[in-house]
C-alpha cells in the first residue's frame, strides 16, 4: 500500500492543528466563569451556549432564567452564556438592590439595543435609551404624571364608566380578560395620553386602538428577534425588529393634531401627557409655533406613545391577571368588595382608593405572581464589584424577577394565592428588593403609579356593582406562559363571566 504524499500529510496536519486551535479556543471563551470561580450553567453548543431552549423558543424567558436560578440554590449569583457571551444572573436580593439602586451609576444601560439613527419611535423611549437621553425622556414622563394629574384618574374612569356599565349589561356569554381591560385602558390611554375621546366600548373598535393592537402583536411576535439583538447587535441587519413603518407617521399626525386643538382652543389644564410636555416647553421659553415643528412634533409623539403603549398593554394584561383571580377566589372577591362598598362611590377621590389595605395586598399578590416584566437586563458601564466579584464593563446583568417572586425560601408555597403575605408585618420580613414587579431604581417604570391607580379605581367601582364569576360551561385553565419572550402571556385566553351583583 502507497504511503500517503506530503501534501496529504501536511493537509491533515495543518486540519488537526485547526481542530485543536477551535478547541482551545472554545475551551478558553467557555471557561470564562469557571476562570472566576463562579458557579455556572454550562454552554451546551458552540452556537447558542447556554440558551438552548430559549434559543430553540421551548420555553418563555421568565421561566428561561427561572430555571437556572432554581438549579443554583444558595448562590448569590450564576454565570452563564448567551451565544459566546457570558452574562450573569443574580439571585440574592441585596446584590440586586446594589445592581437596580446603590450602584446605579455603574448599571444605568438597561442592555437593550435601538438603532436611535433609523427608529424615530424608540428612540424616544426611556425604558430602551441611554447616556443622558433617557434621563431627559424619562423626566419629561414623569413630569407628567405627578401626584396633582394623577388624582384626576377616578374622574376620568366615572366618564367611562356608563359605557362599560352598558357593556356589562348586555353582555351575556363568557369576557376575555384581557380583551375586557383593553377594553378600559385604550379609552384612558387615548385620554391621558393625547386628550382625545376614545371609549375602549363602542362597538366599533377606533383606529387608535387598532393600530395600538397592532403594534403590541408585532413586538410580541418579534419579541425572540429582538431578543437576539440585545444579546448581539451583531443580529441587527438580518432582523430589523423595528416600529418603523407607516403607523408610526400616523402617531405623530395624531400628536400635532391634537396639538393644534390644545392650541386653538386653549386647553392649558388638560391632564395629558401632549398637554404637560406642552406646558413644560412654553415656560421653557418655546413658543406654541416652535411646537408645531415636525422634529419637535416626533419629539413629542416619542415620549407620548411610549406612555400609551405603557398605559394599554401593561395595565390591560395586570388587569386580566387581577380579574381573573378574583373570579377564581370567591372569599377573596368578597372581602375585597366589603372594603371598596364603604367608600363614597359617586365622589371617588384617588387619595381613598390608595388607603386600602386589602385591596393593595391583593393587587400585590397578583403582580408577584404575574409581573409585567418578568426579568430585566442590566448592561455595566464601569468596572465595579458585586459581593466580591469583580464585574467587568460590557457585561450584562439579568435581573430574573419571576424567579425572585416565586423563590420558596421568600415565598413558601410561591405557587399559592395568599394576599396575606402582603400584611404589613409579613412584608417587613422580606427584603424590599425580593419583590419588584415594576423593577426598582432611577429606572423604575415611570407608568407604575398610573396602572396602579388606574387598576385600583376600576376595581373599587366594578365589584360595588358587579360580580366576576368562573366561565359559563367552561372549566377554569391555569395561566400558562407562551414562549413570546420579556412580558408575561398566557398561552390561552382568561376567559370569565361578570355578572350583576345581587343585592
Amino acid at each position: 500500500m502507497d504511503s500517503a504524499s506530503p501534501i496529504a500529510i501536511c493537509i491533515g496536519l495543518f486540519i488537526s492543528f485547526l481542530i485543536t486551535v477551535a478547541y482551545v479556543y472554545c475551551e478558553w471563551l467557555f471557561g470564562y466563569w469557571k476562570r472566576k470561580n463562579v458557579p455556572h450553567k454550562k454552554s451546551t453548543s458552540l452556537i447558542y451556549g447556554s440558551i438552548g431552549k430559549l434559543f430553540k423558543a421551548e420555553v418563555s424567558q421568565g421561566y428561561f432564567f427561572k430555571d437556572i436560578y432554581d438549579s443554583f440554590h444558595g448562590e448569590p449569583f450564576v454565570g452563564f452564556y448567551e451565544f459566546q457571551r457570558p452574562s450573569l444572573l443574580l439571585r440574592d436580593p441585596e446584590i440586586v438592590k446594589k445592581v437596580l439602586a446603590e450602584n446605579f451609576n455603574s448599571f444605568h444601560k438597561n442592555g437593550l439595543y435601538v438603532n436611535e439613527k433609523e427608529d424615530n419611535f424608540f428612540n424616544r423611549n426611556p425604558f430602551v435609551l441611554t447616556g443622558t437621553r433617557w434621563k431627559e425622556a424619562r423626566s419629561k414622563l414623569t413630569q407628567t404624571l405627578t401626584v396633582n394629574k394623577l388624582k384626576f384618574i377616578p374622574e376620568s374612569i366615572s366618564k367611562m364608566y356608563p359605557s362599560m356599565k352598558t357593556f356589562l349589561d348586555e353582555t351575556e356569554d363568557n369576557i376575555e380578560a384581557y380583551e375586557f381591560g383593553t377594553n378600559i385602558t385604550s379609552g384612558m390611554a387615548a385620554s391621558w395620553s393625547w386628550g382625545i375621546e376614545d371609549s375602549g366600548f363602542s362597538k366599533t373598535k377606533s383606529y387608535v386602538r387598532e393600530i395600538a393592537q397592532k403594534f403590541v402583536d408585532m413586538f410580541i411576535g418579534t419579541t425572540f428577534s429582538m431578543q437576539l439583538i440585545h444579546i448581539n447587535p451583531w443580529f441587527a441587519p438580518l432582523f430589523k425588529p423595528s416600529i418603523v413603518s407607516h403607523e408610526t407617521g400616523f402617531f405623530n399626525d395624531l400628536t400635532k393634531k391634537s396639538l393644534e386643538m390644545l392650541i386653538s382652543t386653549g386647553n392649558n389644564s388638560s391632564p395629558c401627557v401632549l398637554n404637560s410636555l406642552r406646558q413644560t416647553r412654553l415656560k421653557s421659553g418655546q413658543t406654541d409655533d416652535e411646537l408645531m415643528n415636525n422634529e419637535v412634533i416626533e419629539d413629542l409623539s416619542g415620549v407620548v406613545a411610549a406612555f400609551y403603549f405603557d398605559a394599554y398593554e401593561t395595565t390591560a394584561r395586570a388587569m386580566s391577571f387581577l380579574l381573573y383571580t378574583l373570579a377564581q377566589y370567591p372569599d377573596v372577591q368578597r372581602r375585597l368588595r366589603d372594603e371598596v362598598t364603604k367608600l363614597p362611590k359617586e365622589q371617588l377621590t384617588l387619595d381613598e382608593v390608595q388607603k386600602l389595605p386589602y385591596m393593595e395586598m391583593v393587587f400585590s399578590e397578583v403582580l408577584r405572581l404575574y409581573p409585567p416584566a418578568t426579568f430585566l437586563r442590566k448592561k455595566c458601564t464601569q468596572d465595579c464589584q458585586l459581593g466580591g466579584l469583580k464585574v467587568e464593563a460590557g457585561s450584562h446583568i439579568i435581573i430574573p424577577i419571576l424567579a425572585m417572586h416565586k423563590d420558596a425560601d421568600i415565598y413558601p408555597e410561591p405557587e399559592k394565592f395568599d394576599p396575606e403575605r402582603f400584611s404589613e408585618e409579613n412584608k417587613n420580613d422580606r427584603h424590599p428588593y425580593a419583590y419588584i414587579p415594576f423593577g426598582s431604581g432611577p429606572r423604575m417604570c415611570p407608568g407604575m403609579r398610573f396602572a396602579i391607580s388606574l387598576i385600583k379605581v376600576v376595581i373599587s367601582l366594578l365589584l360595588q356593582d358587579y360580580e366576576i364569576l368562573p366561565p359559563k360551561n367552561e372549566d377554569f385553565k391555569p395561566i400558562n406562559p407562551s414562549a413570546s419572550g420579556i412580558l408575561l402571556v398566557p398561552d390561552a385566553p382568561l376567559k370569565l363571566h361578570i355578572a350583576k351583583l345581587k343585592k
